[in-house]
């Protein structure tokens, strides 16, 4: 199975006080564990610096005393990109990336930069998610590669319509593909509900019927205190269909300016004819996807909408949830 396993992230994160605005200045001791480290700064910059704003320069060995904790909130609070170390092990590490996936979900959708405690609050209901009770379930979690915030995934290679995606297996078998975003102001925009086969998905047949439904339900049920907004179906096929174009256009250029004949050329020309046989059955397939993202159950549609990236996410407000022993 790919994906990460939710289990994998053992590390704690802790709040600070709310009108904390740089959980760097809430941690003690930064002299006695920086050591040695201090008199570099100091040869620097002389006596009368601030570490606060001098620590981003800093390499990744220099915090050997700090907790996972600590790193993360040093990392959040850098009002510019750390030294070159600092940076990649957030990009490499599973259990650093997540926090910055977070970050970078939260601005790459609402445009704006997260507080501390809404970073700790979603990872934690990131990794504490559960799907069902039945054990030839399990789900591991996804996320585009770099700064996407839609785009093939980094671990499964899975196209994602947001940031995060959650790969439900059964037998160990991928079944379907739950893609989402989270935003500033504690709102998840529910982006993606998708089988992972065409046909022959026997184990969608263990999941309610009304899986839009469902996967709402899981939400509500993982994510407390949150603000849901599902996308809108047809603003989906429409956004996707102008990638098609944009794809189509770009492939077309480049056989303009090609005159030989080569495997290149070939592969280019397959491509071509793909993406047109996407577009086409897209095209058909809109009112069906239209209807199947309306179909929210005992749940309702509010009047706030959330426009971002070309694409319209409509507020769900919230029915009797349902049990969840399946």
């Amino acid at each position: 199975m790919k994906g990460l396993n939710l289990v994998s992230f053992r590390e704690n994160l802790h709040k600070i006080k709310p009108d904390s605005k740089n959980p760097a200045s809430r941690i003690k001791g930064w002299k006695k564990k920086l050591g040695p480290w201090i008199e570099r700064l100091e040869e620097d910059y002389g006596k009368g610096f601030s570490i606060l704003e001098k620590y981003h320069n800093l390499p990744f060995a220099a915090f050997a005393r700090f907790s996972f904790d600590e790193l993360c909130k040093i990392h959040h609070s850098s009002p510019i990109q750390m030294h070159n170390s600092v940076s990649k092990l957030f990009e490499t590490s599973a259990q650093h990336e997540i926090i910055r996936k977070i970050e970078s979900s939260m601005w790459r959708w609402s445009y704006d930069r997260s507080s501390w405690n809404e970073i700790v609050d979603a990872y934690d209901n990131l990794r504490h998610f559960t799907f069902m009770t039945n054990k030839d379930f399990e789900v591991r979690l996804d996320w585009t590669t770099w700064y996407n915030e839609f785009g093939y995934s980094k671990f499964s290679r899975t196209y994602l319509d947001g940031v995060f995606g959650f790969l439900v297996y059964y037998k160990g078998q991928h079944v379907m593909t739950i893609g989402f975003s989270v935003l500033v102001g504690r709102r998840v925009l529910i982006q993606q509900v998708q089988s992972a086969q065409r046909s022959g998905n026997r184990g969608l047949f263990k999941i309610p019927q009304n899986r839009v439904e469902f996967v709402i339900d899981l939400f509500f049920k993982n994510f407390p205190r949150y603000r849901f907004y599902l996308i809108d179906g047809e603003s989906l096929v429409k956004k996707t269909l102008r990638d098609y174009e944009r794809s189509l256009e770009r492939n077309q250029e480049i056989l303009r300016r090609w005159d030989q004949v080569s495997d290149f050329i070939e592969r280019l020309q397959e491509e071509e004819r793909e993406l047109k046989n996407r577009k086409m059955h897209l095209e058909l397939d809109m009112p069906r996807i239209s209807r199947f993202y309306n179909s929210i159950g005992r749940h309702r549609f509010g009047a706030d909408v959330i426009s971002s990236n070309d694409l319209e996410h409509y507020k769900i407000i919230s029915g009797r949830i349902r049990n969840f022993k399946l």
